[in-house]
């Protein structure tokens, strides 16, 4: 009994020196307040329990903090990571920009050495048309000084007459030449001798040097003193048909040059295919080189040869039609020749 009223006694003792409770619910303001005022009053069971409530709430708060730097670490790091990347990416843009503008100065440059390049190639170009221009001039030229040396060549040889098919004698010289030229007159044209003054200028043979190789017997040229004395014996031979020298055939032709000669072979060959040309105004012409042209449809049509004009006309049933005739009448004298050796 006085045991239990001693400890009772002392429990109020200790609730009387003992801080008041604070509540949960208590505000700071008011634990600090409680602090300041009644901490020379706690004892040390109490103090330490409310330093291990404090160390409790302040080690939250650590952790709390110690959280948030590292958050905030890592999103410095982040954030510094992404600067780098940014300050890399800049980099990369004043590279690309560098770049850029010596690409740049390079398109300009190569702009301009295309547009150089142009330049000359255009004067290169007028430089061409120019040379063309002045060849066609050229050529033109040169075939007109080619028909005017033919012509002249021609009218050289006007009075020249040519014998073919004569047989060489030895130690022949230009009198025996003569005395042969007056004994074919005398054989073929006896009139002629009696009549005409045969006055010869010049007569030799052609080459002037003498081959045994050769299979024929050189041709024989005659100049006449006048053109009249030549066109009298060539005119004869069409009204006796066949010059012959002590019996033997011989042929009695102008001296005409290589060239006219090319370009009376294609006339005759052209001849009926000129004639219907020119009946139907299509104004043919036979040119040197020898060809033969034409208009039609307002273009100048050139062929070299017949064959040619065959395959122009397949393609245009009018022409074709034309020309069937004259077409394949030369068709059929290519064959004669062989045909009359075939009969032969």
């Amino acid at each position: 009994m006085g045991r239990n009223q001693l400890k009772k006694e002392e429990d109020t003792q200790n609730q009387n020196t003992s801080p008041p409770t604070k509540d949960q619910n208590s505000s700071p303001a008011r634990e600090q307040s409680w602090t300041e005022n009644d901490c020379d009053e706690m004892t040390e069971s109490d103090f330490r329990r409310w330093v291990m409530r404090n160390f409790h709430e302040l080690k939250e708060h650590v952790l709390n903090q110690c959280k948030e730097t590292k958050n905030l670490e890592k999103r410095f790091e982040e954030m510094i990571t992404r600067m780098d990347n940014l300050e890399r990416n800049m980099n990369e843009l004043k590279e690309l920009k560098n770049t850029t503008r010596e690409l740049h100065k390079a398109c300009t440059s190569f702009n301009s050495r295309i547009d150089q390049a142009e330049e000359r190639i255009s004067e290169v170009k007028d430089q061409l048309n120019e040379i063309k221009r002045e060849t066609k001039i050229r050529e033109k030229s040169a075939k007109r000084n080619e028909q005017s040396l033919q012509e002249m060549w021609d009218y050289v040889k006007r009075p020249n007459l040519r014998l073919i098919g004569v047989p060489e004698c030895d130690e022949e010289n230009e009198s025996k030449l003569e005395n042969t030229l007056q004994d074919i007159i005398q054989e073929n044209f006896p009139n002629l001798a009696r009549r005409a003054n045969i006055q010869v200028q010049e007569i030799q043979r052609i080459p002037q040097r003498y081959s045994a190789k050769r299979a024929t017997p050189r041709h024989i040229i005659i100049r006449f003193t006048r053109v009249e004395m030549k066109e009298k014996i060539l005119r004869a031979p069409r009204e006796k048909g066949q010059i012959t020298h002590k019996g033997k055939p011989i042929r009695l032709t102008a001296d005409l040059s290589a060239e006219t000669l090319q370009v009376l072979q294609v006339r005759r060959e052209w001849g009926p295919i000129f004639t219907i040309l020119k009946e139907k105004n299509f104004q043919p012409r036979i040119s040197y080189p020898p060809k033969l042209s034409f208009i039609r449809e307002g273009k100048i049509k050139s062929f070299a040869n017949k064959q040619v004009l065959r395959d122009f006309v397949t393609t245009r049933p009018p022409l074709q039609e034309l020309l069937k005739e004259a077409l394949h009448i030369e068709r059929n004298n290519q064959y004669q020749p062989f045909q009359k050796q075939t009969k032969f």
